[in-house]
């Protein structure tokens, strides 16, 4: 099935970050900031590509599945892994938590694929699988290794600006006693909001993997109206726990300021897939429905995180 791509929207965002940062380090320092600058960017991309998923897996205190584990969970997940086709079959991973989430972390082979109880708990087979070849996508197209890279890219455009307010600031001193300034007004400028476009354009980037994904999600299971359904559900978990936490919260998000697209809008891409006609064959869903693990209580309540949203 067709489905328009967003590789080249991510690439041209992905070079702007880049370009903001050097414009940042040459105001700094001049040529010799464009060179540290890249030179921070190549050493930090390479420490993120190496680092294990382990600590953020220990913080949501998950737990891999065996075989014998989630029988139905782990056959329903083999099935979508060989669709996607993956050279690295990643590891399922289980997180005690009541909120409906998922999430996909590593690369090669230590990717990882972690779902919630909540998920599990409230969703059939069908939503499931939509949720799972989602993630599932992330992995295929290196979704984390490329948010990394814009992650980096941002802190560093956030810490020259840091370096440049300070010295701008240490010089106020100077500039009252008849000295210069280390910048003009246009390089201030340049400075402060520097790190606010770099953020701006690490959301419009987050946007544009999700809608990759979603459409990497439906070339894997054929089943564009599960994935719809799995979000509905998601969207008004979130809206019911949002009032638990914060009540009387009735802002809506600006759009440009959101990781996620708006939901209404992913629904509405997916459900028009559904008319077409060279949509793959669905995937078969295993018949047992995924029970999640008995036994498990939760007991503190969700916290809201600025850049990742709501979780346990």
């Amino acid at each position: 099935m067709k489905a328009p791509s967003n590789q080249g929207q991510s690439f041209k965002i992905i070079a702007a970050m880049f370009g903001i940062l050097a414009i940042a380090g040459y105001v700094l320092w001049g040529s010799t900031g464009i060179v540290v600058a890249a030179a921070l960017s190549a050493f930090l991309i390479y420490s993120v590509s190496r680092a294990s998923p382990k600590m953020l897996l220990k913080m949501y205190k998950a737990k891999p599945l065996g075989a014998r584990d989630l029988p139905e969970l782990q056959d329903l997940f083999d099935r979508l892994v060989d669709r996607a086709e993956l050279e690295h079959a990643p590891t399922l991973y289980y997180v005690p938590s009541k909120m409906l989430n998922a999430f996909a972390t590593g690369r090669d082979e230590q990717a990882v694929v972690a779902v919630t109880h909540g998920l599990l708990q409230h969703m059939n087979n069908r939503e499931i699988a939509g949720v799972l070849a989602h993630e599932l996508s992330h992995i295929k197209h290196k979704d984390v290794w490329v948010m990394g890279l814009a992650d980096v890219f941002s802190r560093l455009t956030n810490t020259l600006g840091q370096i440049g307010q300070f010295m701008l600031l240490f010089s106020i001193g100077s500039v009252v006693l008849g000295g210069t300034a280390p910048f003009g007004w246009a390089s201030v400028g340049v400075l402060m909001l520097a790190p606010m476009a770099s953020t701006m354009l690490q959301l419009a980037l987050s946007r544009t993997r999700e809608y990759e994904a979603d459409m990497g999600a439906v070339r894997i299971t054929g089943d564009p109206a599960g994935l719809a359904s799995a979000l509905q559900k998601v969207e008004k978990a979130k809206k019911n726990w949002l009032q638990a936490v914060m009540p009387g919260r009735k802002i809506p998000e600006p759009a440009m300021l959101r990781t996620h697209p708006p939901t209404e809008e992913r629904i509405d891409r997916l459900m028009a897939l559904t008319q077409s006609s060279d949509a793959p064959r669905p995937v078969p869903i295993p018949e047992p429905a995924v029970n999640p693990p008995q036994g498990y209580v939760v007991r503190r309540r969700p916290r809201w995180h600025v850049m990742s949203g709501l979780w346990y």
